[in-house]
This record gives structure tokens, sequence and C-alpha cells, in this order.
């Protein structure tokens, strides 16, 4: 049995989002190839050839035609699917011709949550299921954010627009996901919206928010002790800055004060979180945090920008092999 330095959970590649299919979102191949002395191995969640074996303390998981990998002889664990929904974070996808797709799918989940259970065990984990899973639930980031100091923008969740407390006085306000996916289908994007207060109801839970105005706003990396700042060119008519030039924004890397980096340092671990993605906005002469990500990725910036946070990223995860190996 091999022992591992490196062993990342991630989203199978084939999974779509709005540029095409994820594909290896963390550049872990070339991770890989570049570090031949390094053992790095990858479970992608939602693989149908996914094989276990669970024996006591023994916990041995088989993909294709690679040697099982044993958790007990794992060095570090990366945790990062790109998406936490649940029925995208099963250990195995389940057979198009199931006679019994819910019923499969039930066997499957116990395992997944055990998995989840173990990696804490490991030597380390980056980041922890449960963190990663605490702050990816929207209303539990807003409570734990506020109560460590991070009040966010004036919000509420609501069903419907706000009729009650501070927000109800407003004629319009940005509308938000509660879950974490914007899919509604394949073709069809729900983004976050500016949504007036006349217009038709709609009857599902919402985070209500009030807007905030800005040519830019920050989407920020928390790498351990490394803070990397990218500011995203904003259209003053569009809400949502994922949706400017057709999901690919303009952006690069700036400077970050040193108060800045500790106040963003600071909001990642409210959350206990080794790594998080903070989308912030200027407010005054601080930063507004409008949302944690624990698992935000670069795929949708311009590629010269995500080849460098591609490369810092590859380097927190050498500074994290070699701590454990010493």
């Amino acid at each position: 049995m091999q022992d591992i330095d490196l062993l990342a959970i991630v989203t199978r590649p084939d999974f779509p989002s709005g540029n095409g299919p994820i594909g290896d979102h963390l550049g872990l191949a070339r991770f890989a190839a570049e570090r031949p002395n390094l053992a790095v191995r990858t479970i992608v969640l939602n693989d149908r050839e996914t094989r276990v074996h669970i024996e006591a303390d023994d916990a041995l998981i088989r993909q294709g035609e690679e040697g099982p990998i044993d958790l007990s002889r794992v060095g570090l664990v990366l945790y990062m699917p790109v998406s936490l929904e649940v029925e995208e974070t099963n250990l195995a996808a389940i057979a198009f011709d199931e006679c019994h797709p819910l019923f499969a799918a039930r066997q499957w989940r116990p395992l997944t949550e055990y998995l989840e259970h173990l990696l804490p065990r490991t030597k380390r984990c980056v980041n922890t299921p449960a963190a990663t899973r605490r702050a990816n639930n929207k209303l539990i980031q807003l409570d734990a954010l506020r109560k460590t100091g991070f009040p966010p923008p004036l919000t509420a969740v609501s069903t419907g627009f706000p009729d009650k407390g501070a927000l109800a006085s407003h004629s319009a306000l940005v509308r938000k996901n509660v879950s974490e996916g914007g899919w509604k289908s394949q073709t069809e994007f729900s983004p976050a919206r500016l949504v007036n207060k006349d217009a038709p109801g709609d009857p599902l839970p919402a985070i209500w928010q009030i807007p905030l105005q800005a040519d830019h706003e920050f989407r920020v990396y928390v790498m351990g002790e490394e803070v990397i700042f990218v500011r995203l060119e904003r259209d003053a008519a569009i809400t949502d800055v994922r949706m400017t030039q057709s999901g690919r924004p303009k952006a690069r890397i700036v400077e970050g004060s040193a108060a800045r980096r500790a106040h963003m340092l600071a909001a990642a671990r409210a959350l206990e979180l080794d790594y998080a993605v903070i989308d912030a906005m200027p407010v005054g002469d601080g930063l507004a945090v409008l949302e944690v990500n624990p698992n935000g990725v670069w795929w949708f910036l311009p590629d010269d920008v995500a080849s460098v946070l591609e490369g810092r990223f590859h380097a927190f995860l050498d500074r994290l092999i070699a701590e454990v190996r010493s």
C-alpha cells in the first residue's frame, strides 16, 4: 500500500459550469507532473467506478485502475469540491439504468458522511469538511461573521421582498440565492440581481441585501497566512460581477494594505478555514465582506491572473506538505 503525500477530494472533471466542464479546476495534474518525488492522488466525487472497503479502523477507496487509497497513509488531504450540494458530493454516481436511483443514492450517502468524518484524523486536512460545510451554508456563515465582528451590509433572509425590519423601507434590494448553486438548469443561471419592491412576488427564501455602489470589488484569496487581492471591475448596470463580459470580468492582482490583509485573514479564521476566497466591496476606507467561499477557485478569471493564483496555490500546498513531512 502506498504512502500518499497529497490526497485531493474534488469535483468530477465533467461537472458543468457557465464556461463549460470544470475540468482539473485546481491544476493538480500540473502540480503532480512538476513534483515527481511526491505521491499525489485524487478522489473524484460522483465517480461511477468508486469501490470501498471499511473494516474496523481501515478505510480503503479505489477508483478506476489505480491502486486503493488507504486513508491512514495519507499526509495532506485537500477537501475542495467546487459544489457542496448533497447531490454533487456523493462518493459514487448512480448508474443511468439503476432501477431505484433514490434508494441507491441513500446507500452511498452514509459512506460519504463517514469519509468526511474520517478526514480530520489524517495528519493534515484543508479545509475540514465540517468547517467547509458550515461556511457553505450562507445563513450559518452570516451568523458566524456577525458574531465575530464582521457584520455584512444590511441583510435579511426572507421569503419575498422584506415587508418588515430595517430593509422594508427600501425601494430596491439585491436578491441572492440562499443555496450555493445558481444553475436552475444547464442553460439557465440565477445570478444575484436588483429587485424592485413592486416586482412580482417570489415565494422562495432568499438573501436580501442593501445595494452597494462601487466601480470595483475584490476577490480575496486566503491561503494559510498569505492574502492575495484580485480587483474585479464592475459594470454599474450588472449586479452580479460574475455576469460581466459573459462571465469573464476584467481582473488584476493588486496590493492590499496590511490592515486589509489582516481583516480578510480574520474573516477566514472566523469560519475556521485555512483556505478561503472572500468577496468584498469597498465601503469608505474599509471593506464589506459579502461572502466567504471555502471552495472558491479561479477558472472564470483572465488566464494571466488565474495562472498566478494557481502557482500561489501550488506553493501553498508545497508548504503544507513540507510541514507534514517535518
